[in-house]
């Protein structure tokens, strides 16, 4: 259900816009592969290449508003959030200096499950299988002119389908149970289209509000009418979410772009006086420096320069692939870091400063990481 307020029934219009027409297409590609069926092979083959990414939507079923104008949505139920499957939440509390305002919070940790995808051969293989739906999903978008705009973890659901009863297995399955797996991309309540920024989007159009921010490319987080280029460019909005989903399953952390606190306090000394939201911008983009995504025209891309306070280098890196490798081998809590060196690559093309230096959904479809392709 979608509760009311101009803003989120906008939002629930969109995610009917686009439920609808991926419905329609899934009915089209449904039909028309029935008819390939009786022609020729190659065909048959290049439209199941072009609409396998339909299979890694989300299925819409239906929706209606009640008397009291609040939508409902309706869909499959398509398993449980890759976040849900890759993390395990503690209880920690949170201590005050006043015994009765101590509280409650919650710690992600990495879970059995993500141990398993990074220390296993099958488990290696899941990960290229689960991004290489993401990319599938993707494509069916891309085709199509769609930016989802908010790729995340969250926003995958996955089906661990027992291959005897079909249903969805509860929990991370055992050694003994046979499964396959189907990841869906689920929630196009940020998505954009021709149609969707002319109609629903409101006067004031797309914004950061329905963007997330950790998993915004650089050009979302600068330029808030980054949306107003060519539609190529906007595509590529996906792309980086894909690299930084791609980083956070290697991490086995939410917390892919953050800084020490030993860093923070030595660029607060630079800082001062700014505003929190230039100050959290400015976290950001020594972060991503970190994690060689180097602002264009720096010093650094070209060999890098070095400043010392207090023992430490604020900038001293030349971001070969070793230093990225070991950077993350560095922060993986197992210390395994990269699969091998394609994944390396691929990240690298999904993570460019530009949107047009960044890999296409087609091109990383085609990247040596996925050779030879993962079985279903």
């Amino acid at each position: 259900m979608v509760e009311r307020g101009p803003t989120v029934y906008l939002s629930g219009l969109r995610e009917k816009h686009f439920g609808e027409l991926f419905l329609n297409a899934y009915n089209v590609s449904e039909s028309s592969s029935a008819t390939q069926a009786s022609s020729s092979q190659a065909a048959s083959s290049e439209l199941g290449l072009s609409e396998e990414g339909l299979k890694h939507i989300a299925r819409y079923i239906e929706y209606f508003e009640s008397r009291y104008n609040d939508i409902w949505l309706v869909f499959h139920h398509e398993g449980v959030s890759l976040s849900k499957l890759m993390y395990t939440v503690e209880e920690a509390e949170i201590s005050s200096e006043k015994a009765e305002e101590a509280s409650h919070g919650q710690i992600l940790r990495p879970s059995k499950w993500w141990t398993w995808l990074k220390t296993t051969e099958s488990g290696k293989e899941e990960m290229r299988r689960i991004i290489w739906q993401l990319l599938l999903g993707l494509k069916a978008c891309h085709d199509r002119n769609i930016t989802h705009r908010d790729i995340k973890p969250e926003n995958m659901v996955i089906c661990l389908e027992d291959i005897k009863s079909g249903r969805c297995l509860k929990g991370v399955p055992n050694g003994d149970q046979n499964f396959k797996t189907n990841m869906r991309i689920i929630d196009f309540g940020s998505a954009l289209d021709e149609y969707t920024i002319k109609h629903l989007y409101g006067s004031t159009g797309p914004s950061r509000a329905e963007q997330t921010h950790d998993y915004a490319p650089p050009e979302a987080i600068l330029n808030s009418s980054w949306h107003h280029g060519p539609t190529s460019l906007t595509l590529k909005y996906d792309m980086w979410s894909v690299g930084v989903v791609m980083l956070e399953m290697i991490l086995g952390s939410p917390n892919v772009f953050e800084i020490s606190s030993v860093t923070r306090a030595l660029l607060d000394q630079h800082i001062r006086g700014w505003s929190e939201n230039f100050k959290e911008l400015a976290y950001k983009l020594r972060s991503l420096m970190e994690m060689c995504i180097l602002i264009p025209g720096s010093s650094l891309k070209h060999g890098g320069a070095s400043s010392k306070q207090g023992g430490i280098s604020l900038a001293s890196w030349k971001c070969s692939e070793e230093f990225f490798a070991e950077q993350i081998k560095s922060r993986d809590p197992l210390k395994i870091g990269f699969p091998n060196v394609w994944a390396l690559r691929l990240v690298r093309g999904l993570l460019q400063w530009y949107p047009e230096d960044r890999v296409t959904v087609d091109e990383a479809l085609q990247h040596p990481y996925f050779q030879p392709p993962p079985s279903s």
